[in-house]
């Protein structure tokens, strides 16, 4: 598979737990190896395992948990966890290298039918079994399939999307300070659908996605210079290129409670300047090669400038503390980004350790 990244940057070193695996797995065929990326999110995972062990799933699946060199205690309680829990495997890495490289490398360990990648910051509460029959009843056209996400106050969660085009990636850079969905990208990410119904879609949120593992043999695992956002897109994209089928189905319920690893300090430069980098990357790889990548940075810069300019003085003029505060703390944001614009893009020839 491309970029595993398991050969540099980890431990690949098992204790017990590796035997006990073998055990299980004597037993009879996987049907789903469930991959999580942890980096300082140890909580999490024991409530995400927690949902997941009362969800009254019944196919035989097992659970590999990548992380990313925590800090926190979590290697500690991985280990103590892969000792006790005959079906939970353990990947080490000696570097954070991103959500996809994570998930990569937890990849030559998996040994279920389907790979599902699924966020630590999930409680499951449905069984996983329907989301697995359903991808079994499409066959092998099959590539990727989701599954119904829901906020935590059981809304639904926007994870299904139509082809990016590139104003659409534009809107959505400006949409993130005014926090307004234009009604473009609203129909692109299929806001106004209830999602009660199977739709074949372009991509799927990473944070709930059902692959087969054959059909991750023929196009690889997440691309590797992809250090956070657009890595699951570019996944779906190349499984489509690749001739397979991408589905959304309304079962296996999860509540996402999004972001419980990297929001903590809420939106920063390095957050948004990731999403730009990898924005500008896949537009670059699948909507038209570097002109195309230009044409969004244009926007995007002509718009955050614009905004910019417009936000210092409209603090100025609010009596507010509050909302005064939050203008300002955006002016300096954008001041940040723009700062740094040029900088903001993934070179073809990065690392893919």
């Amino acid at each position: 598979m491309t970029g595993e990244g398991h050969s540099t940057g980890v431990d690949t070193t098992q204790d017990t737990a590796s035997q006990r695996l073998d055990a299980v797995t004597q037993a009879g065929p996987i049907d789903l190896s469930i991959v999580l990326v942890n980096w300082n999110a140890h909580k999490l995972i024991a409530d995400c395992l927690k949902s997941l062990a009362t969800s009254g799933t019944h196919l035989r699946y097992e659970v590999i948990i990548s992380d990313n060199a925590s800090t926190d205690g979590s290697v500690e309680w991985l280990r103590q966890l892969a000792r006790q829990s005959p079906n939970v495997r353990i990947v080490l890495g000696t570097t954070n290298a991103g959500f996809g490289v994570g998930n990569n490398r937890a990849l030559p360990f998996c040994q279920g039918r389907y790979v599902l990648f699924l966020n630590t910051d999930t409680i499951i509460l449905e069984p996983l079994d329907a989301l697995v029959a359903a991808a079994d009843a499409l066959g092998e056209r099959c590539g990727a399939i989701g599954g119904r996400v829901l906020n935590a106050d059981r809304t639904i969660q926007l994870t299904c999307r139509s082809p990016y085009p590139v104003p659409i990636i534009a809107a959505g850079f400006t949409s993130a300070f005014v926090g307004h969905r234009p009604a473009e990208v609203r129909a692109q990410e299929f806001a106004d659908w209830d999602h009660a119904t199977p739709r074949e879609v372009a991509t799927l949120s990473g944070c709930y996605l059902l692959v087969p593992r054959a059909v991750l043999h023929v196009v690889g695992g997440f691309d590797p210079r992809i250090f956070l956002f657009y890595e699951d897109t570019d996944l779906c994209y190349r499984i489509r290129q690749a001739g397979y089928t991408v589905h959304y189905v309304p079962v296996s319920a999860i509540v996402h409670l999004e972001g419980g690893a990297s929001r903590a300090a809420g939106i920063s430069p390095r957050v948004l300047g990731h999403n730009l980098a990898s924005a500008r990357y896949f537009t670059r790889t699948y909507l038209g090669g570097p002109a195309a990548e230009q044409r969004l940075a244009r926007l995007v810069r002509r718009r955050w400038r614009l905004m910019w300019l417009a936000l210092a003085p409209a603090a100025a003029l609010i009596p507010l503390p509050e909302p005064r505060a939050t203008l300002r703390r955006r002016a300096r944001l954008l001041g940040a980004l723009l700062a740094q614009f040029e900088e903001l893009r993934i070179d073809d020839t990065a690392s893919t350790a």
